[in-house]
C-alpha cells in the first residue's frame, strides 16, 4: 500500500506543479496582453516569494529568457536540447503541445534539495493576435514557454513524517499483534494444555474426581470435554472394580467362613463317627456283663432278705452292711446299663417313627418333667407355642428326650433363682420349625463349644455327668435331618437352636449341622 502511494504521488506532485503554472499563466496573462513586462515580473517576484516556489521565468520560441525572478539569467538563451526542452524540439518542427508528464521534470539543485519544474507553453491567443498593439501573426500558435520551478522539500518533508508514521503504525500493529497473539496463545493454547497437564497428573495419582473446565468450543474445549468423560468413566469402572472386590472379599471371607464350619462338621461328624462305633462295640461287650451282675446281684439280696427273715443269717450284725452292699450293685450296675443304653441309642440310626407331630404337646409334656426340678431350685420355666404352628414329621419321643436333655442341662447350669424358656415357632428364614431352649445360667466357654457334642465330654463337675446327653441329642437331631446351633456367653447364659424340617428328605441326608456361636 505504501509503495502503491509512491507510485502515484508524482502524478499527483505534477498536478499540483502544472495548477501552479496555470496560475501563474493566467496571473500574468493580462500584463503581457497589455504589453507591461513590469507588472509580469512584479507578479512573478510575488509568486516566487512563496516558500515553495524556487525560480519562475519566462522564454521566447528561441529560447531567450525574457523574464526571470533571478535577475542574473534574463538574456541568456536555454539549451534546446536540455531535459526541459528536448520533448519539444525532438523533431524538426516544435511541438504546439505536450502531456503533463512530457513536460514535467525533477532534479536537484546545487543545494541538493530536490526540485520539480513544470513548464507551460504561452499560447498566440485570439486576443493577442488580433490586438492592435502586437505583431504577432495569427499563424504563430506559441508565442514562449512559463517555466515553474517548485520545491519538493514540503513533499519529503511529508513523505518522511507519513513514513514515520507508518513506521511507528506499524511497529505498534506489530506489538499488538504479536501481544494478541500471545494472549490468544496463552489463553486458547498455553493454559488449557498446562490445565490438561495438570488434571492429567492428579489422575495419575488417582484423583479422578479432576475435571476440567470448558470454556471455548474448539480443538481444545472439546478435547477437555472428552477428558472429563474419560475420567468419568475410569471412575466409574474403578468404582465398579472396588465394589467387585469388596464383594469378592466378602464373599471369599463368607466361604471360607462356610469351609471353615464345614471343615468343623466333617471333623465332628467323622469324631462321632468313630465314637459311635466304638459305643456300639463296648455297649454290646458290657451289656451282658452288667445284666448279669445287676441279676445276680438281686438274686443275692433277695436270698439275704429271706434268709434275715428266717434267722438263718451266720453273722447277722454284717447282714444289713452285705444287703447295702448288694442294692449299691445293683444301682451302679442299673446305671451303668442306662450308660450303655445311650451309648447304643448314639450309635444307633434306626428306630424313629416319623409321623406328623404337633410339638406343642411335645414340649407341655418335657416341661411337665422338668418342672418340679425347676421348682425346687427356684427357677422360672416358660413354655412358648407359636399359634397355628405347622405339623413336622418326627418321632415324638426322641423330640420330648431332645428337649428334656437340652432343659436339663439349662437346670444344671442356673443351678437356682433364674430363667429357663422352651420355645418353638416358623423359621422366618425358610421352610420348618425353630425349636429354642435358652437359659440365663453360667454359660459355656469358648473353647469348649465345638466339643459339647462329643461323647463322654461335660463341663459339669466330677460326678454330675457323663456327658452323653448332648451325644445323643446330635443323634436325634441326626436322624430328623435338622441342624443345631449353640450360642453362649460365659457368665450370661446359653441358647441352643434346634432346625426341624417340617418333611423327612425321600433319600438318606448328610449329617445334621452342629454349629457353636457366641458373643
Amino acid at each position: 500500500h505504501w509503495r502503491l502511494a509512491r507510485a502515484h504521488l508524482p502524478a499527483l506532485v505534477g498536478l499540483w506543479a502544472d495548477g501552479w503554472a496555470e496560475a501563474i499563466r493566467r496571473a500574468t496573462r493580462s500584463a503581457m496582453l497589455y504589453d507591461r513586462p513590469e507588472e509580469v515580473a512584479v507578479i512573478l517576484e510575488d509568486i516566487a516569494a512563496q516558500e515553495s516556489v524556487k525560480r519562475i521565468r519566462i522564454f521566447d520560441k528561441q529560447g531567450g529568457i525574457i523574464i526571470s525572478t533571478e535577475e542574473a539569467e534574463i538574456g541568456n538563451f536555454v539549451n534546446k536540447s536540455a531535459e526541459m526542452c528536448w520533448g519539444c524540439h525532438v523533431r524538426e518542427q516544435p511541438l504546439s503541445s505536450l502531456d503533463l508528464v512530457d513536460r514535467q521534470r525533477e532534479f536537484r539543485d546545487g543545494s541538493g534539495e530536490r526540485v520539480l519544474g513544470v513548464i507551460a507553453p504561452i499560447r498566440n491567443e485570439p486576443d493577442c493576435s488580433n490586438a492592435a498593439c502586437h505583431a504577432h501573426p495569427a499563424e504563430q500558435r506559441v508565442l514562449g514557454v512559463l517555466d515553474v520551478q517548485l520545491s519538493l522539500a514540503p513533499v519529503d518533508a511529508h513523505l518522511e513524517a507519513s513514513e514515520r508514521q507508518l513506521g511507528v503504525g506499524l511497529l505498534l500493529l506489530v506489538v499488538a499483534m504479536l501481544v494478541a497473539s500471545v494472549w490468544l496463545s496463552w489463553s486458547l493454547v498455553i493454559r488449557p494444555v498446562r490445565r490438561l497437564t495438570r488434571a492429567t497428573e492428579q489422575v495419575a495419582k488417582g484423583h479422578l474426581d479432576t475435571r476440567l473446565p470448558i470454556e471455548s468450543r474448539t480443538e481444545l474445549g472439546v478435547l477437555a470435554h472428552s477428558w472429563n468423560e474419560m475420567v468419568e468413566e475410569l471412575a466409574r469402572a474403578r468404582g465398579e472394580l472396588e465394589d467387585w472386590s469388596r464383594t469378592l472379599e466378602d464373599r471369599v471371607a463368607e466361604k471360607t467362613g462356610q469351609l471353615d464350619t464345614a471343615v468343623q462338621q466333617m471333623i465332628v461328624v467323622e469324631k462321632m463317627a468313630s465314637l459311635g462305633k466304638l459305643a456300639a462295640v463296648v455297649a454290646h461287650e458290657l451289656n451282658n456283663p452288667l445284666t448279669g451282675i445287676g441279676t445276680y446281684a438281686r438274686l443275692l439280696s433277695r436270698r439275704l432278705a429271706e434268709n434275715i427273715a428266717a434267722g438263718a443269717g451266720a453273722d447277722t450284725g454284717s447282714n444289713p452292711t452285705m444287703a447295702e452292699a448288694l442294692d449299691l450293685i445293683s444301682t451302679e450296675s442299673a446305671r451303668c446299663g442306662e450308660i450303655v443304653r445311650n451309648l447304643l441309642a448314639f450309635s444307633r440310626g434306626s428306630g424313629a417313627r416319623f409321623v406328623p407331630q404337633d410339638l406343642g404337646p411335645v414340649l407341655q409334656r418335657a416341661a411337665m418333667l422338668i418342672r418340679h426340678q425347676a421348682e425346687m431350685r427356684s427357677i422360672r420355666l416358660l413354655v412358648q407355642v407359636e399359634d397355628e404352628l405347622p405339623l413336622v414329621e418326627g418321632d415324638a419321643g426322641q423330640i420330648e428326650q431332645l428337649v428334656l436333655s437340652l432343659a436339663m442341662n439349662g437346670v444344671d447350669a442356673i443351678h437356682e433363682h433364674g430363667e429357663l424358656t422352651i420355645s418353638v415357632g416358623r423359621n422366618p428364614q425358610g421352610d420348618g420349625v425353630l425349636l429354642k431352649v435358652k437359659d440365663d445360667g453360667c454359660g459355656i466357654r469358648q473353647e469348649d463349644l465345638h466339643r459339647i457334642f462329643e461323647p463322654f465330654f461335660t463341663s459339669k463337675g466330677e460326678g454330675r455327668s457323663v456327658g452323653l446327653g448332648l451325644a445323643v441329642v446330635y443323634g436325634i437331631v441326626d436322624r430328623h435331618h435338622g441342624a443345631i446351633q449353640v450360642d453362649s456367653v460365659l457368665g450370661e447364659g446359653t441358647t441352643f437352636t434346634v432346625h426341624l424340617p417340617l418333611r423327612q428328605p425321600k433319600k438318606p441326608a448328610a449329617a445334621p449341622v452342629a454349629a457353636a456361636g457366641g458373643e
